[in-house]
């Protein structure tokens, strides 16, 4: 336990290092802002502090690392409304390949409705264009099962490469990837524990004509804790390249029905979107139920005078 402890304090020292350059002042100086979006209502309804709570096709997003706990093979599919009639989608696939590695594929899609298009003088020109945001990922993940590497033993790496494609009136694309860690369970005060760390959309840039736009990279340091029978508490730290640090914290409750049914409701809390558009911006909430190889999640978030955004996704797992 003392071993597993002092990874994870390890893992939070990693996080102020971190921060140098990360600043309010970067805000909005990256482009592909979609793939902030996320990928799935569980993690919605918890705030987005999900890096070490994957379980399911979902990792490939949150963190590859994940892809380890699918226990045969899950498909994810969610569709996000987001005010002014944006539309977001998301689906990923997983499997296990044997005892040890997990594989998994994922796309997400941005759809925005027409626009006017003007010439340099503010004046339309009859014609419209209708800006869409893409992205297709694979990676994979293997978990470590050799007590010759202590507390690492048991633990699981993952990584993906992306393709990005950005189109406004022309198309812009390029290649990133993400890496993850995520530690075995580990008990805390007898209960389970495990810590997690992601790095999502590093290299590549975005090249409109002369003017580049870098992806927006975000380091992850996140923890879960099961507190009792069904509760369990997330919590992480962001970092992205375009903004300050903020944190997320999420809880869920799960009653078990039976053996093959169960539901959910979760709550969330997003620093980063704390008063941005006023009323209760920065909160969610979710709702969730799983019946046999049947998952079914919803989860909203008030955007204070925007609005809000209604996520819904289901997964399958066989």
């Amino acid at each position: 336990m003392k071993a597993r402890l002092a990874l994870a304090a390890a893992l939070l020292a990693l996080a102020p290092a971190a921060r140098a350059g990360f600043q309010t002042a970067d805000k909005a100086t990256t482009g592909a802002q979609f793939l902030k979006l996320g990928g799935g209502a569980r993690a919605e309804g918890l705030g987005e502090a999900y890096t070490a709570l994957p379980e399911e096709a979902d990792a490939m997003y949150w963190n590859p690392a994940g892809l380890t706990r699918i226990p045969h093979h899950c498909a994810t599919v969610m569709h996000q409304a987001l005010p002014a009639g944006i539309n977001y989608e998301f689906a990923a696939y997983g499997q296990k390949v044997g005892t040890a590695v997990a594989a998994g594929a994922s796309v997400q899609y941005l759809s925005q409705p027409s626009i006017d298009q003007t010439d340099s003088e503010g004046f339309a020109t009859g014609s419209t264009f209708r800006p869409a945001d893409f992205a297709a990922a694979l990676g994979g993940a293997y978990t470590l099962h050799d007590e010759d590497f202590g507390i690492f033993d048991g633990s699981s790496f993952g990584a993906t490469g992306k393709y990005i494609s950005s189109t406004i009136t022309k198309t812009a694309s390029t290649f990133a990837g993400d890496v993850g860690f995520l530690s075995p369970a580990f008990p805390v005060l007898d209960r389970d524990m495990r810590v997690a760390y992601a790095a999502t959309n590093l290299g590549g840039t975005l090249k409109f004509q002369q003017l580049s736009d870098n992806l927006p990279t975000n380091l992850r340091l996140g923890a879960s804790w099961a507190l009792a029978k069904g509760w369990l508490v997330a919590f992480d730290i962001d970092e992205p390249v375009d903004n300050t640090p903020y944190y997320a914290a999420g809880t869920e409750y799960r009653l078990e029905v039976n053996d093959d049914a169960s539901f959910s409701g979760r709550f969330g809390l997003d620093s980063r979107a704390l008063g941005d558009s006023g009323g209760l911006s920065g909160l969610s909430f979710g709702l969730g139920a799983r019946f046999q190889s049947f998952g079914l999640d919803y989860a909203f978030a008030p955007m204070g005078a925007l609005g809000m955004t209604n996520s819904l996704s289901l997964a399958f797992s066989f």
